[in-house]
């Protein structure tokens, strides 16, 4: 499998997400479900409100032509 750095570096990245996914599913007192990290997260009206901006500057910068 011959595949360039920045492949291996979605990889990792993957394999982190997927890992603390299960860290949190299977150990829910060491590492908090991702559930209610969003559910904290969105708790302020502050954050809501960054988080929209952060997808509104994601869409407009990688998804429009």
């Amino acid at each position: 499998m011959n595949l360039s750095i920045p492949e291996w570096e979605y990889l990792v990245i993957i394999g982190a997400g997927v890992t603390l996914w299960l860290l949190g599913r299977l150990r829910p007192q060491s590492v908090a479900p991702f559930g209610d990290l969003i559910a904290r997260i969105m708790h302020h009206r502050n954050t809501r409100l960054a988080v929209i901006i952060v997808w509104w500057w994601l869409g407009w910068h990688f998804f429009t032509t």
